[in-house]
């Protein structure tokens, strides 16, 4: 059932939408969070990524069809025009050290966790 939701809501916004959502991972480890973002045919120019003093890291973009103009299309799944995912974030971050990379339509964006933040392994002692 979700997955026709997701389905209809998808054709739903080709349809009759400018603006679409990509598809989101919000993933930690030890030293870091990671956002993975599925943006596949947007142009990095067309890319914009940054964080806000209120903590949250906002990523902008345009997706454009590859044909324009005099082409009638029979079927229309991909979601083209701009789009805006917010995100907030936990307060363990270091914002200064956030790296951004895109690769084959996937946008990774590393926020380093503050060390302090980190868990601490205590050793025992045997006395």
């Amino acid at each position: 059932m979700m997955a026709f939701q997701a389905w209809t809501r998808r054709l739903f916004l080709s349809a009759v939408s400018t603006h679409w959502e990509p598809a989101v991972d919000f993933c930690e480890d030890e030293e870091a969070y990671h956002v993975i973002m599925e943006i596949a045919g947007v142009n990095e120019r067309d890319l914009e990524v940054t964080y806000q003093p209120d903590g949250v890291l906002v990523v902008r973009g345009v997706r454009r069809p590859l044909l324009c103009g005099g082409v009638s299309c029979l079927l229309l799944e991909i979601a083209y025009g701009a789009f805006e995912r917010r995100i907030s974030l936990p307060p363990d971050i270091n914002p200064d050290g956030i790296e951004a990379s895109y690769k084959a339509g996937m946008l990774h964006i590393r926020i380093p966790k503050i060390p302090s933040a980190r868990p601490l392994r205590i050793n025992l002692e045997n006395r």
